[in-house]
């Protein structure tokens, strides 16, 4: 078992007396002439001639999303299992019998939360209750899980988009099958972790952005990780850690561009899942730092270029240049933390476009020279 804690342009033709008017890929041409329509005339004096009054309107680039696809076929229902409160509402002198329930219940799940989150072992060591029991009655803990319990104390809404995000993904992949989802409280640790066949949310990590008790915790969260802790998040980042887990890298060498194309793909895979959510949110950008990238996508580009920095595997490198934080050094205060990735999605978008490939192929490809040389990318 793997485990990962973690424009189409249209051109128109209009008819308007007996000419017809081709307009320029890109565009809409609105050309309303208003002769015997509108009567709107002006009886110019010198020769009395009859000036026709047309209104010529640019639309602008009106592009179709390519993943609007037709998913009212695909039926799925989908439920979150609430780890956080089938462990939080048993009584503690019943917490020793609930632990083979819990064992048998939460198989993929467990051991992650055992080992990687809370870190207590293996459920069948001898002093493994005492452990968890431990857990949940720490004050910081029950307190997060009693705030967690009334910022959700239902999850319809989420059941619902993560309904919809895994009926797109049935679609693409009907031979897959959707990841069981869980719940839990991690004390401010890992937000989503994935397993084989399991996505496991940790609610506490999304909170909301204002939210008090990240300002108790020693150093509070600093502001551009709290800007991603609320539940708009929480499908946005599932479908990521998702993606990371069914494709995975893939390639021996672990330098800045392959690295850029990666994760761009596993974004290219996020929009595919979610093809009507905004790209501030998929992103996590601020409507500012998306329109830092889509300006300046030439000048980060050449960049990278002309510092020799695409091929470069030093783990310090490629590191700050696809891990989130505040923004990215290099490209300025301005630009958002994984703006390299961005540009990695634009190279995996136009290598699908030139290339006419299926969304599939495009997922398992892991040749990211491959895919940069075929792209045409020249932002």
């Amino acid at each position: 078992m793997s485990c990962k804690v973690n424009a189409f342009f249209i051109s128109s033709k209009l008819k308007i007396n007996s000419f017809i008017f081709t307009m320029p890929q890109g565009f809409v041409i609105f050309v309303f002439c208003f002769k015997n329509v509108f009567n709107c005339y002006f009886d110019i004096k010198m020769g009395k001639n009859i000036v026709f009054l047309c209104l010529i309107l640019f639309t602008g680039s009106c592009s179709r999303n390519s993943f609007d696809v037709d998913i009212s076929g695909i039926n799925l229902k989908l439920e979150i299992k609430r780890f956080d409160h089938e462990l939080f509402s048993t009584p503690l002198d019943s917490l020793d019998e609930k632990i083979p329930y819990l064992r048998n219940e939460y198989k993929d799940f467990l051991p992650l939360f055992n080992y990687k989150i809370i870190n207590i072992g293996s459920s069948e060591n001898p002093g493994y209750a005492d452990l968890l029991k431990s857990f949940v009655t720490d004050y910081s803990i029950y307190n997060i899980y009693t705030r967690t319990s009334e910022v959700f104390p239902r999850l319809d809404n989420l059941q619902k988009e993560l309904e919809t995000a895994f009926r797109y993904y049935l679609y693409y992949f009907p031979e897959k099958t959707v990841p069981e989802i869980v719940t839990y409280i991690s004390g401010f640790n890992q937000s989503v972790v994935t397993a084989e066949n399991m996505v496991g949310i940790s609610l506490d990590k999304y909170l909301g952005e204002n939210e008090e008790l990240y300002n108790r915790v020693n150093p509070p969260f600093p502001q551009y990780m709290r800007a991603q802790m609320r539940s708009e998040k929480i499908v946005p980042d599932c479908m990521r850690a998702w993606g990371s887990t069914e494709f995975e890298f893939g390639n021996p060498s672990n330098n800045l561009i392959n690295n850029m194309i990666y994760e761009g793909k596993i974004m290219y895979f996020v929009k595919a899942m979610m093809p009507f959510a905004p790209d501030t949110l998929l992103w996590g950008f601020s409507s500012q730092q998306l329109k830092f990238c889509e300006a300046n996508e030439e000048q980060m580009w050449t960049y990278l270029v002309e510092n020799k920095l695409l091929f470069n595997a030093e783990k310090f490198t490629v590191s700050k240049y696809i891990i989130d934080g505040p923004f990215t050094k290099d490209f300025g205060q301005n630009s958002p933390a994984r703006a390299a990735v961005w540009l990695g999605y634009h190279i995996v978008s136009s290598y699908a476009k030139y290339n006419n490939l299926q969304f599939q192929e495009v997922l398992h490809e892991t040749n990211y020279q491959k895919m940069l040389n075929l792209s045409k990318y020249n932002p």
